[in-house]
């Protein structure tokens, strides 16, 4: 019994240095820290609208500011990936090491392929391919939206060409009644010019019910989206 409570008092002893070095060796938690900047292309001009983030944390959900600013809280002291992130540009990772109060600007230089929407009254819109689609407006439903045009051909053949296909659009698009496409009434019509060279009359199968048929994507220069009724536009050119 004697021995069990020496050598009990034996490992008390010696494990008190370790107990000792823990705490002394206690890691001590990383500040966060706030940056701020501004986000331009390549022009020099700002960019609105970019989200700014690293992680889970963000600057704005909105985006940056109408001058590009943003603001982002991360983690001091140690290395970071920041990312930016718009719809009219390649999204950029840049690895920093944030300070605090530090000012950080970034450049976004790659830009995503547009679309060029010309409309009968004379004005023009340029908007980003990648957001840009057909779509037919359903009463009381809203718009339904494709990648893909449907359209039906002059032999009533379907056509649905996507967009990275077609290299133009020659409206406006009018109502005709041509039963070989719709047996319900008026149908919308123009033409399309494809990337291979071939040019065809089409029909909107999504008119043939009366409903409005749009061509819609995000404005570049806003960032807003905006749809456009097919008997506005004059052409549409696809990159």
């Amino acid at each position: 019994m004697t021995f069990s409570r020496t050598l009990a008092a034996s490992l008390l002893v010696a494990g008190a240095p370790l107990f000792a070095a823990n705490k002394e060796h206690a890691v001590t938690p990383i500040q966060n820290v706030t940056i701020s900047g501004v986000v331009r292309d390549a022009n020099g001009a700002p960019v609105a609208g970019a989200i700014v983030h690293s992680g889970t944390s963000y600057s704005n959900r909105n985006g940056t500011a109408p001058d590009g600013k943003y603001s982002l809280t991360v983690p001091g002291g140690r290395t970071t990936l920041i990312t930016i992130d718009d719809f009219a540009f390649e999204s950029v990772t840049v690895p920093i090491t944030p300070t605090k109060d530090a000012t950080v600007d970034f450049t976004l230089t790659k830009s995503r392929p547009t679309v060029t929407v010309k409309l009968t009254n004379g004005e023009t819109h340029i908007l980003d391919l990648g957001t840009s689609q057909f779509a037919f407006l359903v009463t009381f439903s809203g718009y339904v939206r494709f990648d893909n045009a449907n359209f039906c051909k002059p032999d009533s053949s379907t056509f649905a060409p996507s967009k990275s296909e077609i290299a133009k659009i020659i409206g406006p698009a009018t109502p005709v009644n041509f039963s070989a496409c719709c047996t319900l009434g008026p149908v919308m019509t123009l033409n399309v010019e494809l990337k291979t060279g071939e040019k065809s009359q089409v029909y909107f199968n999504d008119s043939c019910q009366g409903n409005e048929v749009d061509f819609l994507g995000r404005e570049l220069s806003t960032g807003v989206y905006n749809y456009f009724n097919f008997a506005n536009i004059a052409e549409i050119d696809f990159p």
